[in-house]
């Protein structure tokens, strides 16, 4: 049973207006929520820089990367010479010295296949289709491709992590396309990777596993890697077959064990705090369903065994200081601290249209 709790407000109500967004800037007894930048999507801190990297689309739509410092000044875009204007770029994470960044870059080419046309939304970040995994000094001077997948709309790439020692990389990887008859394959099937990062002259993977919960075509999210290297966390439909109930598990590598860490609602984007002791993640469990919008989604925090599940955020919860009264988000994470985390929000239901928010708690 999910704990909810019930936040008192230690500070009047403050308001602010951000390009004609009003945020709500509050103060609870467990947890504040600030915007951190309006338009920025999946930032990711680097404490060894003090640096964030961010997403924002152009006026084409296609996202580029960009990197500030923590308070989200001093911005400056981040691109390799090789990398074609008119592609995605979306930076997915850190190497923990903060000198390199992994990002998935969109395939230059479009090819003729059969069944399908290739669209610019097929590769927008987070639907996965004709992209591949880079490597990019956080200069932009150089920059490695490190997969070749095939350039068509079964293949492509979603959902990255990073051990905390920069050890292991793994990643989502789309096998077969979206079947939007099939409510468990509506968003394609994929497996996980996971591979050892090799620095050298011309950095790469190897030694690379696959890994496919439960042997079965499934939507299937890896978003993170324990601190000891041994265990991974995602959510899947591999049980369900419904992308719209989809649990939070752990697989422990050496074994292929699985655990389920939840039931209720959906469930995603399962991210270990720094001490490695607990997730954040999201949920729609308890949330509010606005007149005429779909279901949002809060974060929440539980122990990495599933128990002690606590509610962080209440964006979803009607007249509450942390809501607007409006369909609300959240998406994945970056840990600053053991409590604090820069968080997407995204104010729409498709795509990336949104901000992201910095959440410090109890």
């Amino acid at each position: 049973m999910l704990l909810h709790n019930n936040f008192s407000l230690l500070h009047k109500k403050k308001f602010f207006c951000l390009c004609s967004i009003c945020f709500k800037l509050l103060l609870s007894q467990d947890a504040t929520i600030t915007v951190w930048k309006d338009s920025a999507i999946g930032a990711i801190w680097n404490k060894a820089t003090s640096t964030v990297a961010y997403n924002k689309a152009d006026k084409n739509g296609n996202f580029k990367i960009y990197l500030s410092d923590s308070l989200g000044k001093n911005e400056a875009p981040l691109t390799f010479s090789a990398w074609k204007n008119d592609r995605h770029q979306w930076v997915e994470e850190w190497y923990p010295s903060g000198k390199y960044l992994f990002c998935y870059i969109e395939k230059e080419e479009y090819v003729k296949e059969k069944g399908h046309k290739r669209k610019q939304v097929d590769a927008t970040p987070g639907y996965g289709a004709y992209t591949d995994l880079w490597l990019v000094s956080r200069d932009g001077k150089q920059a490695w491709q490190l997969t070749n997948l095939p350039n068509n709309y079964n293949s492509g790439i979603i959902h990255s992590a990073i051990s905390s020692n920069g050890k292991l990389f793994g990643w989502s990887e789309r096998i077969k396309a979206p079947n939007f008859f099939d409510m468990n394959l509506a968003a394609g099937a994929y497996v996980f990777k996971i591979a050892e990062i090799e620095l050298d002259s011309v950095p790469h993977f190897s030694n690379i596993k696959t890994y496919q919960p439960g042997n079965k075509l499934a939507l299937n999210e890896l978003e993170g890697i324990s601190n000891d290297n041994t265990t991974i966390s995602f959510y899947s439909s591999f049980e369900t077959k419904n992308i719209f109930k989809t649990p939070i598990y752990t697989l422990n590598m050496l074994n292929g064990s699985i655990t389920k860490l939840t039931n209720e609602s959906f469930a995603q984007a399962p991210t270990y705090t720094p001490n490695g002791n607990k997730f954040i993640y999201m949920t729609g469990f308890e949330c509010d369903i606005f007149p005429f919008q779909l279901q949002g989604a809060d974060w929440w925090i539980m122990n990495t065994n599933g128990f002690d599940k606590k509610r962080l955020t209440y964006m979803n919860k009607k007249n509450h200081p942390h809501s607007v009264n409006r369909f609300r988000l959240a998406g994945s994470i970056s840990c600053m601290s053991n409590n604090s985390f820069l968080g997407g929000v995204m104010t729409k239901s498709l795509g990336l249209t949104g901000y992201t928010v910095k959440v410090i708690f109890r």
